[in-house]
């Protein structure tokens, strides 16, 4: 079922933004977040983690925002005093707080995701809290969705721990079907990241020391791709910046070759590895990796995976040559600070070729309104990777997390930031450019996880499938890209003019293909397995 933004939104109330970029049609963006009825919920929260996932069922979008309450009140601009954390329910395309108290807590809120831990084919809310050794110290929290309804079920259970908890990796280790969770823990607050076995109907034990992985591992994002191409969920921690490669049956070992060349030095102290993504950016059918540095001035850096069939896994550091070696301002112009947290990597255009976007906004002059940062993609097949990239002088704030997803279902990706800063607000951008052609695809297991995470996709020219050259786009089903963010189980394709394509699917842990020709372009193709 797919729905979109309800007409009766008064579209003077909202605004537009394009981003003029070179070799290609702007991308316009609408500013909804009022329309939407965003706006309120969210006033004075000092947000620093969001996650998108249907709750209800209806084919909508709805929101979960965490935040830090632990500041003095007078902290919280426009607000009494701390926000709580809210759950947003999507009714028609507008926001409304779901007023479930469960959820709605006081915490040092790092991280969040919709999943669907018991395969009931409902979506279930964990969330990681970052609790240093003195204040707010808050466990890391389990819900059981029932009905849309949830419940906490976080007592006596393995996964909710009191720890430093940053990012959520979800991810099936050892192919029983049920979904793992990773979690980050930063080096501020111990330097130890959790991994928590799924042992069934919402239980979990902690799995790390068995499954290999060091106590000592400081992380502030996570990625569970398959970065060899074996057929099994890797593991990569940013801050670290550690590589640690599936064995196929639950356990991992790190790759110090792949671990090393993705080190690079850093500006100062203050400079850490923060956010990072997983994508095919020069579309060769390997997942490459973007990083952003959550440090004044803030970096980017863009590792291509040169991987060779039967190799060492290998990254290249293609930053420069891309033309992402920037250096952001350290203020914005109101004098906050300006940094890189969050980072997405999607087809804002629909060209085919993925673009970057650190979750941070610039407006090209005083009296224009604010567009998302997108590095815009204008690599060509068998190129190096080349990016356009908006002028980083005009920047104007940094959002710590936020997902990318289609949220008014017209299949352009849009953008949803949670701000910090209480007098910035967060924000909803709908994509209204003129783009090309596009596929989303989910997949549904049986044996596999129901949510198909980890599921390998790849798009082919129609009649081509199979052939290297006629690759359009690949893919794997993840919900954990970024920082602190929560993203919809779902892979989605820029098709450019193309009206048809072939798909290719490989289910995670090589539990088979499932392909399919002639796919028409502008749907939602859902993918089950028998």
């Amino acid at each position: 079922m797919t729905r979109i933004f309800s007409t009766g939104i008064a579209i003077a109330a909202c605004l537009f933004a394009s981003v003029g970029l070179a070799d290609g049609p702007e991308l316009v963006f609408k500013d909804a977040t009022e329309a939407s009825g965003l706006a309120k919920p969210l006033k004075g929260m000092m947000s620093h983690a969001a996650a998108c996932g249907d709750v209800d069922g209806d084919g909508d979008l709805d929101l979960y925002v965490g935040a830090f309450c632990d500041r003095s009140p007078e902290k919280y601009k426009g607000t009494a005093g701390p926000v709580p954390n809210v759950l947003l329910i999507n009714t028609g395309g507008r926001f409304v707080d779901s007023g479930q108290a469960p959820v709605a807590f006081k915490a040092r809120t790092s991280g969040a995701v919709f999943a669907d831990l018991d395969n009931d084919g409902d979506l279930d809310l964990y969330v990681s809290n970052n609790s240093k050794r003195k204040g707010l110290r808050v466990s890391n929290k389990l819900f059981e969705n029932v009905k849309g309804r949830f419940r906490d079920v976080s007592e006596d259970n393995g996964a909710c721990v009191i720890m430093g908890g940053r990012s959520i990796g979800v991810l099936d280790i050892d192919g029983d079907g049920l979904l793992d969770l990773l979690v980050g823990g930063d080096r501020w607050t111990g330097s130890q990241t959790r991994l928590f076995r799924n042992k069934g109907k919402l239980a979990f034990e902690d799995a790390g020391a068995k499954a290999g992985l060091p106590e000592d591992l400081p992380a502030l994002a996570v990625l569970t791709g398959d970065f060899n191409g074996d057929g099994f969920p890797d593991i990569f921690i940013s801050q670290a910046n550690r590589m640690f490669l599936s064995k196929g049956d639950g356990t991992y070992a790190e790759s110090k070759a792949a671990s090393k060349s993705l080190q690079y030095e850093p500006l100062g102290r203050e400079d850490t590895p923060c956010g990072a993504a997983l994508g095919d950016i020069d579309r060769d059918g390997r997942l490459d990796i973007v990083i952003v540095d959550h440090n004044q001035p803030a970096r980017q850096h863009l590792f291509i995976n040169s991987t060779k069939r039967g190799g060492e896994v290998m990254f290249r550091d293609a930053t420069k040559d891309a033309g992402l070696a920037y250096l952001f301002p350290s203020w914005t112009p109101g004098k906050l600070h300006l940094k890189h947290a969050h980072v997405e990597i999607a087809d804002f255009d629909n060209d085919g070729w993925l673009d970057i976007a650190p979750a941070v906004t610039w407006r090209s002059g005083a009296g224009d309104t604010e567009k998302p940062f997108i590095c815009r993609n204008l690599t060509k097949r068998g190129g190096k990777p080349r990016f356009a990239v908006p002028p980083i002088e005009k920047a104007t704030a940094y959002f710590p997390a936020g997902p990318v997803a289609d949220f008014d279902r017209d299949g352009r990706p849009d953008i949803m930031l949670a701000s910090w800063f209480p007098e910035i607000p967060s924000r909803l951008l709908l994509n209204r450019g003129k783009t090309g052609r596009w596929l989303r695809v989910r997949v549904i297991g049986k044996t596999i996880n129901r949510m198909g995470i980890g599921a390998k996709i790849k798009i082919y020219q129609a009649g081509k499938l199979g052939r290297p050259a006629s690759l359009l786009g690949y893919q794997e089903i993840h919900i954990s890209n970024g920082f602190c963010t929560g993203q919809e189980a779902v892979a989605h394709f820029g098709l450019g003019d193309a009206a048809t394509c072939d798909v290719e699917v490989t289910l995670p842990h090589n539990k088979g293909v499932i392909r399919k020709s002639g796919a028409k372009a502008d749907q939602l193709l859902t993918v089950t397995e028998k």
